[in-house]
């Protein structure tokens, strides 16, 4: 879970780097931000209103819902994984044969 205090921390002081957009993993638009200056300064200035929701957005797809009540928790997400076939229930099975 990545935290919007820290975020907020690399982008202040080490936001022409593009410290806050590699901390989020981010690391095309990083590279880009940091070979164009931030884009001459916009995109840092982008980036202060943008970063709570960034922050929000890495935390909800890799998992993580935030603190409630001081527990974290997480979201789970129902996902289809490889190309297996559902196997037929024991009924299905005695009426194909």
């Amino acid at each position: 879970m990545k935290s919007k205090g820290i975020a907020y921390l690399l982008w202040f002081f080490f936001g022409i780097f593009s410290a806050h957009r590699f901390y989020l993993k981010k690391y095309g638009s990083a590279i880009f931000y940091l070979l164009t200056f931030q884009i001459i300064g916009i995109g840092w200035v982008f980036d202060l209103f943008e970063l709570g929701k960034m922050v929000d957005r890495y935390n909800l797809i890799h998992g993580h819902y935030g603190p409630v009540n001081g527990l974290k928790k997480n979201v789970f997400v129902n996902r289809k994984i490889g190309n297996k076939q559902p196997q037929p229930s024991l009924k299905e099975q005695q009426i194909a044969s």
